[in-house]
């Protein structure tokens, strides 16, 4: 059994498209939990309206007038499922995907609980420029948030790719990462449980990195498995309600915490990435 789960902002008519479209393709047996972050009685009615008539075992709504954000909502869609279905595994998927074929699920599904070491799975997901977006490496904290603005003045486009290995994505092969997108990703329920699920404390980005670091406290990596692929429009509610320097702080602030927290980077190595941050501002304006 594979529990879905589905996080609806603002967006419920992408969110019953993904959900009729795509995941009505999913053949193995599976239930779809849709979090309604920021709920009110016309985006709830919305949903529950679409899916009336559809089994009851396989589309639940949860409603949330909090808009709790990716982190805090995936943890009450994955409890929810926990309670309601009890599934094997977990999906956690964007409404903003298109599977490559049918089978893309099932096979995610058959080929995590077939690997021992694997707490979580990705596969290939690709961006609507055709570039990879997963998996990614570790990136060090200094060279992320310091060394990569500064490579801007001094190096040349090339220069910068190859030191900062900005095609890790095109070139890895099957096997085990330090992340995947978290776009659309698989996670055993067993480990899920184990490891705490995400931290409550990041409202959008770096979960993936988060969930990373606690799966390697109870002994599971990350596997990518490229057999199938999914295409990722990639960022289209953020940017319809958060423009783009709100959305870079709220990247920059998940960054600094999961590196503080996870990693143990030193207070004076944030200190300089936000003086970094503050001239990236101030002459990108």
């Amino acid at each position: 059994m594979v529990g879905i789960i589905v996080i609806n902002y603002r967006s419920e008519d992408k969110t019953i498209e993904f959900v009729k479209k795509e995941l009505s393709k999913v053949s193995c047996d599976n239930a779809v939990v849709i979090v309604d972050n920021g709920s009110t009685e016309e985006s709830r009615d919305t949903l529950l309206e679409a899916f009336k008539g559809w089994p009851l075992q396989h589309v639940f709504v949860v409603p949330s007038k909090e808009n709790l954000g990716f982190a805090k909502g995936n943890n009450l869609g994955a409890e929810v499922a926990i309670n309601q279905f009890d599934p094997d595994v977990l999906l956690f998927a964007n409404n903003d995907i298109s599977l490559s074929s049918d089978d893309v699920v099932d096979k995610m599904a058959a080929k995590l609980l077939s690997l021992t070491e694997a707490g979580a799975l990705g596969p290939k997901v690709v961006g609507l420029d055709g570039r990879l977006q997963s998996p990614e490496p570790f990136i060090p904290f200094w060279k992320r948030h310091v060394s990569l603005y500064w490579s801007n003045l001094f190096m040349s486009k090339r220069g910068k790719a190859a030191a900062f290995d900005e095609d890790y994505a095109e070139k890895a092969a099957e096997g085990y990462h330090y992340r995947v997108s978290g776009s659309f990703f698989m996670v055993k329920t067993e480990d899920w449980k184990a490891c705490g699920g995400m931290d409550p404390n990041t409202f959008l980005y770096s979960e993936e990195m988060i969930l990373s670091e606690r799966l390697k406290k109870v002994g599971k990596g990350v596997y990518y498995y490229p057999e199938v692929a999914v295409v990722h429009e990639h960022g289209t509610t953020t940017r319809k309600y958060y423009d783009k320097y709100r959305i870079r702080m709220m990247k920059f602030r998940s960054e600094c915490y999961y590196y503080r927290t996870y990693i143990g980077t030193p207070s004076w190595q944030i200190a300089v990435a936000r003086f970094t941050y503050f001239l990236k501002r101030l002459f990108r304006r």
